[in-house]
């Protein structure tokens, strides 16, 4: 596996850790009624929250990504 998609999944591992960002890509994509309704608001500010922590990891270096990584260990 190249470095690249190794960083993919251990990021897709803290976010989903973090954000249970699979299961709100879930919801966003079955019911996007309900995703977009008010009762939702807080839903879409943590799907938008998960957004930016991708962003800031996609962007740290592999010892910063390596400690958050240990930071979700069990």
């Amino acid at each position: 596996m190249s470095l690249a998609a190794e960083r993919a999944l251990g990021i897709r591992r803290i976010l989903d850790r973090r954000f249970s960002l699979s299961a709100l890509e879930e919801w966003k994509t079955k019911d996007p009624q309900w995703w977009s309704c008010a009762r939702n608001e807080m839903g879409r500010g943590l799907y938008g929250e998960a957004m930016r922590e991708w962003r800031r990891l996609e962007a740290a270096t592999e010892d910063e990504l390596k400690a958050e990584l240990a930071a979700i260990a069990p």
